[in-house]
């Protein structure tokens, strides 16, 4: 029998390029599956109310709400300029759909929730009151989900698709209860000494530029966050010269590292990402970066592995409770351990 992996699109109106993108995607991944493995019967579909709403009596979202499947193993939501429409009781009808993704989450460990946010720049500047609110609305929007690691950024929506094809295939392994497609196939030794690709050393040498040239503040950490994300869009490439990443002089290419390890989590590393968060040998920033990776194991390593996982976050917090004015970490490690609390009634029930 086909299993149907369930994608429940959310985003505002000026984002319908990439809404288009993921349908292609998903379109495209259903004929690989179908063309190279069919003994797997696996097929993804999309839903979005343009697609799956019809015209009924009530306010638009009650409308939605009442109609659109609840049974989807997939939030996907993606955000630029517009934040939409408010409803009764959120800002926009996509994070009222956030809020009721995350809130089945939280009660049942599904669905995989994942967001992103488009760096693009606008062609001209917002100049309306409601413009400069949408976008407000974005704002305030993307720094609530960045406190428990679930954004992720496009540089234009050219690079979207690329960008999200990565993390919609670890969503479908992670439904499957599927390891990761990606494997390491050479010895210990060939892993230790794989050279660092060029564009893995590109993207560190800008990290660690950034972070000594320009002044802590939000806007070095934006750019830090778009180089982040573009180290993870690069992870499998990247992942055969992860010892070498790991023990870098380099914070740049320790971040690398960590990006890898959220793009692909690995119980036998997340002891290591634990010591991230040691603010004695690690900058705050690949602390916090290592704080989402952990946070990502919870979401995507097998019930087996949430013994050692507790044990890692504790780890993680108590490291992390050395330097009490730098909250995010501590939240997000927060919000980890309740995830790994919530996965651990969901596999018992």
């Amino acid at each position: 029998m086909t299993q149907i992996v369930k994608i429940f699109l959310s985003s505002p109106a000026d984002v319908l390029a990439e809404q288009q993108a993921v349908l292609a995607l998903a379109e495209e991944i259903n004929d690989v599956i179908a063309f190279l493995s069919p003994d797997l019967d696996v097929r993804l579909e999309v839903l979005r109310y343009q697609d799956n709403v019809y015209p009924d009596a009530g306010r638009p979202q009650e409308v939605v709400d009442r109609q659109m499947p609840k049974d989807f193993d997939i939030y996907l939501g993606i955000m630029w300029m517009r934040c939409g429409t408010p409803t009764m009781d959120d800002p926009s009808g996509t994070i009222h759909e956030f809020r009721q993704a995350m809130k089945r989450r939280e009660a049942t460990g599904r669905p995989i929730v994942m967001f992103y946010f488009s760096d693009e720049a606008p062609s001209s500047l917002p100049r309306t009151a409601e413009a400069i609110s949408q976008l407000a609305g974005v704002m305030k929007f993307r720094d609530e989900l960045a406190q428990i690691g679930l954004t992720m950024s496009y540089p234009d929506r050219a690079s979207f698709r690329e960008r999200v094809r990565g993390g919609l295939l670890r969503a479908v392994a992670d439904v499957q209860h599927r390891p990761s497609a990606v494997r390491v196939e050479s010895t210990d030794r060939e892993a230790s000494t794989a050279e660092v690709p060029a564009s893995i050393a590109e993207l560190a040498r800008s990290y660690d530029d950034v972070r000594d040239a320009m002044p802590s503040g939000a806007e070095r950490t934006t750019k830090m966050t778009a180089i982040f994300s573009s180290l993870m869009s690069q992870a499998p490439v990247a992942i055969k010269a992860l010892e070498k990443l790991k023990t870098s002089r380099s914070a740049g290419e320790r971040l690398a590292a960590v990006a890898v390890l959220r793009a692909f989590p690995r119980e036998e590393e997340i002891n290591w990402l634990a010591e991230r968060l040691n603010s004695d040998v690690e900058t705050p920033f690949v602390g916090y970066q290592a704080a989402t990776a952990l946070a990502q194991a919870v979401r995507s390593l097998p019930a087996e592995a949430d013994a050692n996982l507790e044990l890692a976050i504790d780890k993680a917090l108590a490291l992390a409770g050395r330097n009490p004015n730098d909250p995010a970490r501590i939240h997000m490690l927060e919000h980890a351990r309740q995830e790994l609390l919530v996965k651990g009634r969901a596999s018992e029930a």
